[in-house]
């Protein structure tokens, strides 16, 4: 059987991880014990340098040595199939592998209904897929990272398009330095109403915002899709999950399902394989 080694290159850093079984735990996954896939779907995540630090291309070859075959899926501009090619390529034994890039050419006309999938970025479509292949029925996958995107695919697997808002860290950052006497603030809510302090007002602006327009796009998503499952990944997610009353399940690995249903399921017969 082959090892593979998949990578998420994002805008701010790369992860890597490998599917696995057994013992190994999801560190980063809430899902109960008693999920019925939860074993069959395990994964253990990679620690690689900083992508601009001098020694992530050692680090990659290190860890990509051990591995048969490696499926990338980016966001990142520089950092493509042709460019982990160059990276790997000194590598002894290279040839041997095969590495597999997950592209917008996989988003063929009977998997999404986008109008501009040129500017789809492959990690919203992957982690709509990824929650969708844990279940059955339509999802709601919610991306609480720099941006916080909310996107929905139908029962059918069908990528239905989604929401782009700012994250909370952006909206704390630019509101907090927009104007003078402003100042950035703790990720929380405020304890009471109305707020009574600068602070407090700015928590409210902020957190209180995020959260309100997030339950507002959820909502709309729910009058379309009303019996979907609603998932949550990314760096913001556990502000959502404790604040919010719009029950939700998270799942830190939701583009690395994608990955795997895209792999197991030989969709890259529809992509480039690499481009």
């Amino acid at each position: 059987m082959e090892k593979t080694l998949f990578l998420d290159a994002g805008n701010t850093r790369i992860k890597a991880a490998e599917k696995v079984r057994g013992s190994e735990v999801r560190t980063e996954s809430t899902q109960s014990a008693s999920d019925p896939v939860a074993d069959s779907r395990t994964w253990k995540l990679h620690r690689l340098p900083e992508y601009d630090a001098p020694e992530f291309e050692s680090g990659l070859r290190d860890l990509c040595r051990s591995f048969d075959r490696i499926v990338l899926s980016s966001v990142k501009k520089k950092f493509q199939a042709d460019e982990l090619e160059r990276l790997l390529g000194a590598q002894t034994g290279h040839q041997s592998r095969r590495i597999r890039a997950i592209t917008r050419s996989v988003l063929t006309a009977d998997r999404h209904r986008y109008l501009t999938p040129e500017t789809l970025g492959i990690d919203r479509y992957l982690a709509c897929l990824g929650a969708w292949s844990l279940g059955t029925g339509p999802v709601i996958v919610t991306d609480a990272g720099t941006a916080c995107t909310i996107d929905g695919m139908d029962a059918g697997g069908v990528y239905r398009g989604g929401v782009i808002m700012p994250g909370l860290h952006m909206l704390i950052k630019v509101l907090g330095s927009g104007a003078d006497g402003l100042f950035p603030v703790s990720s929380t809510l405020p304890d009471s109403w109305p707020p009574d302090s600068t602070a407090t007002a700015l928590q409210a602006g902020t957190a209180g915002t995020f959260l309100a327009a997030w339950e507002a796009h959820v909502r709309r998503w729910q009058t379309l899709f009303p019996d979907a499952r609603i998932w949550l990944t990314g760096g913001d997610a556990s502000f959502l999950l404790k604040n919010s009353t719009i029950k939700a399940e998270y799942d830190g690995y939701l583009v690395f399902e994608g990955m795997r249903h895209w792999l197991e399921h030989d969709l890259e017969q529809t992509s480039q394989g690499r481009s």
